[in-house]
């Protein structure tokens, strides 16, 4: 499963990694036809918002497989063994709760805006607002991951890429 695992934080990252050069790339656009051409497209700051929700949620999913998330670990460092395992199992059930919701709110979300359209560009919005339950749905994959191996009394790997 390690395998997988990698393999699931290497398309992540080269997915946020496109999209932050799309956005780049509208961006860029975006300045110039204001500043140099002086008349905007109305099209690119709408596409550089929704490319930011998607690149949020895909990385919150990333962090999640990473171990990156800020903590306040100042009892965890205080307990060793059980305890400790127990503290972080806690955690990692409350957080896949959450996620849970996140991701039932997220589908109902997508399916509510299914059928609208956004201003500028015509965009199907259900595609905007998927961008939650796929961050959530790859939080809950690595949660689910970090639990099993839990119960295991192992820890998962976490930082694959930073490893490599």
């Amino acid at each position: 499963m390690s395998g997988a695992v990698k393999l699931l934080d290497r398309v992540l990252f080269a997915a946020i990694a496109l999209l932050l050069a799309a956005m780049v790339v509208d961006v860029t656009i975006q300045v110039f036809f204001r500043y140099v051409i002086q008349n905007p497209p109305t099209w690119t700051e709408e596409l550089a918002r929704y490319i930011f929700a998607w690149e949020i949620f895909l990385a919150m999913g990333l962090a999640f497989g990473r171990g990156s998330h800020i903590l306040v670990d100042a009892l965890l460092a205080a307990l060793h063994g059980v305890a400790r395992r127990g503290l972080v199992i806690a955690a990692d059930l409350v957080n896949l709760a959450f996620m849970l919701v996140l991701l039932w709110q997220g589908v109902n979300m997508m399916v509510l805006t299914s059928d609208t359209t956004s201003t500028a560009m015509g965009l199907n919005m259900g595609v905007v607002y998927a961008s939650l339950p796929a961050g959530a749905a790859v939080s809950c994959l690595y949660i689910i991951l970090r639990l099993i191996a839990g119960f295991r009394g192992s820890e998962i790997e976490s930082q694959t890429l930073l490893m490599d």
